[in-house]
């Protein structure tokens, strides 16, 4: 019992490590475009009850962003938007990544076919008026697209294309 066990783990460890991690949706293997996120965070983020707290942020890669804006600025919107899902067609890649107080980070992803706008949707515990969420365009012209995202203490404090 206990060598079938292990059999049935050592196994769902070999799948896990061999399903593809690439981005759905991506130009072909031939093409090199890509979307580097540098993210910034405050040392103070995402504070509540005197603590700073890891913050969930969800990058979304768009073909269009009417859906996207709908859902931000409606009060059903942002849980759907941190779900990290395709919540409908122009979610041409989403990725989730938690950030800690004070880290600076970098995440890279191919640029999916068709992406044309970059979303973020964050999950502040402060609500209200605060910038949850933010747009930008990716620019046609360029192989490598580079996002800096400065996250602040209780909202997005920067988010600009380089």
């Amino acid at each position: 019992m206990k060598r079938m066990l292990v059999a049935v783990l050592l196994a769902l460890i070999g799948v896990g490590c061999s399903t593809g991690g690439g981005t759905v949706g991506a130009r072909g293997s031939d093409s090199k475009d890509s979307v580097l996120f540098e993210i910034a965070a405050d040392p103070q983020l995402n504070r509540y009850e005197k603590n700073s707290h890891a913050l969930v942020l969800c990058l979304y890669q768009l073909s269009d962003a009417d859906s996207f804006t709908r859902l931000a600025q409606g009060t059903e919107g942002m849980p759907k938007l941190l779900e990290c899902g395709r919540f409908d067609g122009t979610v041409v890649h989403v990725r989730q990544v938690v950030v800690q107080p004070g880290q600076e980070l970098k995440e890279i992803a191919e640029r999916g076919n068709g992406a044309r706008y970059l979303g973020i949707a964050t999950g502040y515990y402060s609500t209200g008026k605060k910038k949850m969420t933010a747009l930008a365009t990716i620019p046609e012209d360029q192989r490598e697209s580079v996002l800096r995202i400065e996250l602040g203490a209780q909202e997005i404090g920067q988010v600009r294309v380089k």
